[in-house]
């Protein structure tokens, strides 16, 4: 199997897993890494997800051998496939935390973007590489590349296709911070088994009103607030978090 799935102290660590081919994503990558999420969005005793790759690198991207044939039918089930991989990671509830060193190419950088948060090593690379192979961008780049940096930037590292290292997309806000390479791991997991400590309904919900935001108006996002916070306000993490601020000790939420 070219991806694995481990589950610790409720983080599931999803890695992809062909580093010979410094993971490539093939399309039965695609389809298990869609299967896994269900089972992530499914599980609640799962409350924050670690993405990685198996050795020196993030991936490659998609991968080229399986590119062509089967005409315009088999493009469109190519696509979907991507697609339904994309959406699994921007789309699940749970907060997702991208762990990246070396290549992260084309989709495999759509899944980076499509992540809450990107840690990356110094040796991290990031390139979508379409217009070297006569191809328009997918994976929602365009649009996930406009929201976090704007429209001309995000525009000259599609028409351009060229690489962008660790610290420029640090300073363009394209990953939260760097590290040293060997720091990584280990510091995308202590981040993710933060997140997964802590009011899981309430990040959740947040999480889901981020996504509203792209296309709501202020009125409306008042609109979803009303709707959520009362709900949120009766549950058993929000009654922990008001008696050990009253105790002037830290929460112990438990995800309920």
């Amino acid at each position: 199997m070219d991806l694995r799935m481990s589950v610790e102290a409720g983080v599931a660590i999803v890695t992809l897993d062909r580093p010979e081919k410094k993971n490539a994503i093939n399309l039965a990558m695609r389809e298990a890494l869609f299967e896994r999420f269900a089972e992530i969005e499914a599980d609640d005793d799962i409350r924050a997800v670690l993405l990685t790759g198996a050795g020196s690198d993030f991936s490659a991207g998609a991968d080229i051998a399986e590119m062509g044939g089967g005409g315009v039918a088999g493009s469109i089930a190519r696509m979907r496939s991507v697609h339904r991989m994309v959406n699994a990671v921007a789309l699940t509830d749970k907060p997702v935390v991208a762990a990246v060193e070396g290549l992260c190419l084309g989709v495999a950088w759509s899944l980076a973007l499509a992540s809450d948060f990107v840690i990356a090593g110094a040796s991290a690379r990031f390139r979508f590489a379409f217009r070297h192979l006569g191809l328009a961008p997918d994976g929602a780049a365009p649009l996930l590349l406009t929201e976090m940096i704007g429209l001309q930037q995000a525009k000259e590292l599609i028409y351009t296709g060229r690489f962008l290292g660790a610290t420029e997309a640090a300073s363009l806000g394209l990953v939260l911070r760097t590290v040293p390479d060997d720091e990584v791991q280990a510091d995308a997991l202590r981040f993710a088994s933060d997140l997964a400590t802590g009011p899981t309904l309430a990040l959740t919900r947040a999480k889901r009103m981020f996504r509203a935001a792209r296309t709501q108006g202020f009125e409306q996002a008042l609109a979803t607030e009303a709707d959520i916070q009362p709900m949120i306000a009766q549950s058993d993490d929000y009654s922990e978090g008001r008696a050990a601020f009253a105790e002037r000790r830290e929460p112990q939420f438990r995800g309920r």
